[in-house]
């Protein structure tokens, strides 16, 4: 064998990705969900090669599509859109119709996965839950993803990501100790780290019917999954004390904080080890602390009163230094720190380039997009982007065509009844202006395209 690192570094290469296998290629999934929480389960599997058809209504669409940060659009879209729905089959369809029920119930009678984040009892009353779907199809895998979940006394409160991160505790620890200043986590942490849980969930599910032939139930709740993250009702339950806010500190390790250095940039230091507490004062000339009853050994070194000490020792010594110089330092004498970097720093690293966790995607109809990669690298098995959104009702020609068999009567008859649709001129829902719709052959599919 190479060096291990070469060895990985071949095995992981983010250019062979193309020619291997999708491991979820052949699963199904009819994806109901909106905004966040619940595309981001499916946009898990669809990077995984699941197919996932994202159903939308007709000329309204989902509620991300026109929402953007500071209402700035990208050639009419939300740029956050196209990673959340990355892979993903979009059709059109009014669910208020009875027709529309018809198309469901079809397209799930060869499904494997149906996810969904309406208000509790939605899917339900319009005759898409669980229970009537599950009649059509027995080893149907239904998810339901709300913000309380599917019972319990706060099922019918409205939420978002916000409320759950206030409902889970999330809130409550987040921020500087000794003030009534509070801060939400920043990118909707309660969509997306729930959104990953969902997926994980259906995948086990997916495991057990490959074992029993049997599908299941899966209901989801942003608030449980934000707690899942946090020890602070466990801690409680043991010292009877609220385990407390601790800003940008981390009680748990020595010296570890975040510090401003001489060059006006921001650096993370911690020592987990009294090993790398050994490296630190090395790197700072202080070897003397060592010898400091305060600090002499790590559970000395963690006490409220010294830890406190010993940080300001650390932000004394690292406003003299350069970021780029502690990082070179950490790296030589075995203690761990690391820049403060913001998105650009992040979308622009060659080394998340070089791995492929920060990808340049080419689009056909949007052009060059960068996007987070996946967040675990599979050897044989990895995941891809396809292609990004797609206009509002987009795939309605190939999905009920190709998938259902419908003919070009049955097709112009749903159109004629609005039972299917597409877009209107609001940014978010149509394609970008240069992109013509005629020339393109999926939108136009069973049908010859303009030349």
């Amino acid at each position: 064998m190479k060096d291990f690192f070469s060895y990985t570094s071949e095995l992981f290469d983010p250019s062979r990705v193309k020619d291997k296998p999708e491991v979820l290629k052949g699963i199904r999934v009819i994806d109901f969900t909106h905004v966040i929480f619940g595309p981001t389960a499916s946009r898990v599997l669809g990077t995984y090669g699941a197919e996932v058809i994202k159903l939308e209504l007709p000329f309204y669409g989902d509620l991300w599509r026109p929402a953007t940060y500071w209402g700035r659009y990208w050639k009419h879209s939300n740029p956050i859109w196209h990673y959340v729905t990355q892979n993903k089959y979009f059709v059109s369809i009014d669910l208020k119709l009875p027709e529309a029920k018809d198309i469901v119930y079809r397209l799930a009678k060869d499904a494997d996965i149906v996810l969904e984040n309406f208000a509790p009892g939605t899917a339900e009353a319009w005759g898409v839950g669980y229970t009537s779907i599950s009649k059509i199809n027995p080893n149907i895998i239904y998810l339901s993803c709300s913000t309380y979940g599917q019972y319990g006394p706060m099922r019918y409160f409205p939420g978002w990501d916000l409320l759950a991160q206030a409902a889970s505790g999330v809130l409550s620890l987040n921020g500087f100790p000794g003030t009534d200043r509070y801060f939400k986590l920043p990118d909707y942490l309660g969509d997306f780290f729930p959104g990953n849980l969902g997926s994980m969930a259906l995948l086990m599910a997916l495991y057990y019917r490959n074992k029993t032939g049997k599908g299941q139930y899966i209901d989801l709740s942003q608030t449980d999954s934000m707690m899942r993250a946090l020890p602070h009702f466990t801690y409680h339950s043991i010292t009877g004390e609220a385990l407390g806010r601790v800003g940008h500190t981390d009680p748990a390790m020595v010296a570890a904080s975040i510090f401003k250095t001489r060059d006006a940039r921001f650096v993370g230091v911690a020592c987990a080890t009294e090993k790398q507490f050994e490296g630190l004062c090395d790197a700072m000339d202080k070897k003397d602390l060592l010898q400091d009853k305060r600090f002499s050994d790590y559970l000395h070194a963690l006490q409220e009163k010294n830890a406190e000490d010993l940080r300001s020792i650390v932000t004394d010594w690292v406003k003299t230094m350069d970021c780029d110089d502690i990082v070179r330092l950490a790296n030589e004498k075995g203690f761990a720190a690391a820049e403060v970097m913001d998105d650009k720093m992040v979308c622009e690293d060659p080394w998340r380039r070089e791995r492929g966790s920060v990808i340049l995607f080419n689009d056909e109809m949007y052009g060059e997009l960068a996007m987070a990669g996946p967040s675990a690298m599979l050897s044989k098995t990895p995941a891809r982007t396809k292609w990004i959104a797609r206009p509002l009702g987009y795939h309605n020609r190939y999905v009920l065509k190709k998938f259902l068999g419908l003919s070009e009567e049955e097709l112009d008859t749903l159109q004629a009844k609005k039972v299917v649709g597409t877009f209107d001129d609001k940014p978010g829902l149509k394609p970008p202006i240069y992109y013509d719709l005629e020339k393109d052959p999926l939108y136009n599919y069973g049908r010859e395209v303009a030349k």
